[in-house]
């Protein structure tokens, strides 16, 4: 396996980019505004969770095939209840079992647009996981250094890590 070259990247950010903003605007009417993109290892300190207010939600997607490894979005509580309420009509002010399942719906929605506009790679995608933690408890291999994208929605932000490498098919 090795790192992306500079143009398979630039065409899985391009997807990803596409994909979202599609999903946003098709699926609740809300548009996109992209804040900044950077490639640079994420290292937090671990926390000790029950200490903590689960404010944040992330749904992470495995991919597999000509490129290797996840697709995580990472939403605020505000931009998870916001998803849920115009997706599917449902109100409430905490994350419950419903705001889990939409949340796991927009990995879904979101990373396999992107797989149909990366077609060429032949990639698989693995089930969504949903963790109840924001960008602060995520941690990539160390041979892949992940691409996060921040995009601002109806006044929430919403982070997109992508950590993919070559895969020697």
């Amino acid at each position: 396996m090795s790192a992306l070259s500079l143009d398979i990247n630039v065409a899985v950010q391009e997807a990803m980019d596409a994909s979202i903003r599609e999903t946003f605007s098709m699926m609740i009417g809300e548009e996109m505004e992209h804040l900044n993109t950077r490639h640079a290892p994420i290292s937090a300190p671990l926390m000790d969770c029950a200490k903590e207010t689960i404010e944040e939600a992330t749904v992470v997607v495995s991919l597999s095939g000509g490129l290797q490894g996840s697709i995580s979005v990472c939403l605020d509580l505000g931009a998870a209840l916001l998803w849920t309420q115009r997706l599917i009509d449902h109100d409430t002010d905490h994350l419950d079992q419903t705001v889990v399942d939409a949340i796991g719906e927009l990995g879904n929605m979101v990373v396999g647009g992107a797989k149909g506009r990366l077609e060429d790679f032949m990639l698989t995608l693995g089930l969504p996981c949903v963790l109840l933690a924001g960008p602060s408890r995520l941690a990539f291999p160390s041979n892949c250094v992940p691409t996060e994208v921040t995009y601002k929605v109806a006044g929430h932000e919403i982070r997109v890590y992508v950590s993919l490498i070559a895969s020697n098919l």
